[in-house]
């Protein structure tokens, strides 16, 4: 099927835990994102951790999105999920991952009555990111009356597939379209996108006395990435051997730099049907010609594919600050 990818546990990830994998990655700005269909419509889901803090010696992570409101969650070295509610210093078991198959455990997630039970740790999952044959199952017993009857888990990406039962006896089942987790592992659904990526939000222009030509100016990493999984190619019109560009806007909306300027390019008109990933990156010095760093303030950085017409295009913001 177009777009689809069977995915499997690589060896560096599985080094990352010797003694049991991951199955709710808390690493903060971990993002998740569901397509909720059945009943009620469908609709998007979105889950993120949020941040990470202290209570009682304890270090947890603050979940949105997962369950009404938001909750503060920990791991411990058994596998286990707790959520915990300050108000009440209480916490509760939400997932035992390390149970053995076949054992049921009592659990307080929200929505799944309070009885657990792991079916399988080589669960066969396809949905709209991948397809896998080892994903740990967890299915709840007493789901008859409403609730949740299922969910699937794949390691160090997280909740992949639940589905639930109304009280009137409908179904309703969550996909995950789009993961991030670690800072490093993606998956996506089929999809058409162009996005403008910066190695950071704020660069420092260092004019600590004596002044190094080196370090005055700082070095942006920029990269423009076009992204087609949907199964059919798309028509790209180059009218010049020119195939992207940028350029960075200050505050006032005026344009302080531009990528092209100053470039030739041969002027040969193409066509070209693109699938999958492509990227166009550069290093980009944040000051001018004299090797003095642009103003302290805000600008925008904005990047475009060449054709014709421009069709695909984004902008990404950011900061420079003096350090004397």
């Amino acid at each position: 099927m177009p777009g689809r990818r069977i995915f499997t546990i690589s060896l560096a990830l599985a080094c990352l835990s010797a003694a049991q994998p991951d199955y709710f990655p808390l690493h903060p700005a971990n993002q998740w994102i569901y397509r909720v269909s059945g009943a009620g419509g469908d609709r998007l889901l979105a889950v993120e951790v949020a941040r990470t803090a202290e209570f009682a010696g304890r270090t947890y992570s603050l979940l949105r999105g997962f369950a009404a409101g938001e909750v503060w969650v920990r791991m411990d070295d058994g596998g286990n999920l707790w959520a915990y509610f300050p108000d009440r210093n209480r916490e509760e078991l939400w997932y035992a991952f390390q149970k053995p198959e076949g054992e049921e455990y009592g659990t307080f997630l929200p929505g799944a009555n309070r009885r657990a039970v792991v079916t399988s740790r080589k669960a066969t999952y396809k949905g709209p990111t991948c397809e896998a044959d080892h994903a740990l199952e967890i299915s709840y017993p007493s789901a008859e009356g409403g609730g949740i009857e299922r969910e699937l888990f794949l390691p160090y990406i997280g909740l992949v597939q639940r589905s639930e039962r109304t009280t009137g006896g409908a179904r309703r089942t969550y996909d995950l379209i789009y993961s991030r987790t670690g800072g490093v592992t993606v998956l996506s659904a089929p999809e058409l996108s162009l996005t403008l990526s910066l190695d950071r939000a704020l660069y420092y222009a260092d004019l600590m006395p004596p002044v190094d030509p080196a370090r005055a100016v700082p070095v942006m990493t920029a990269r423009l990435t076009l992204r087609n999984t949907t199964g059919l190619p798309v028509e790209l019109v180059w009218p010049s051997g020119q195939r992207y560009d940028f350029q960075v806007r200050n505050e006032r909306g005026e344009i302080v730099w531009r990528w092209s300027e100053g470039k030739a390019f041969i002027m040969v008109y193409g066509r070209e049907s693109f699938s999958g990933e492509r990227n166009y990156t550069e290093l980009i010095r944040l000051g001018d010609a004299n090797g003095q760093p642009w103003r302290q303030g805000r600008y925008v950085l904005e990047g475009w594919l060449a054709t014709e017409p421009r069709t695909y295009a984004a902008s990404a913001p950011f900061e420079i600050r003096h350090v004397h």
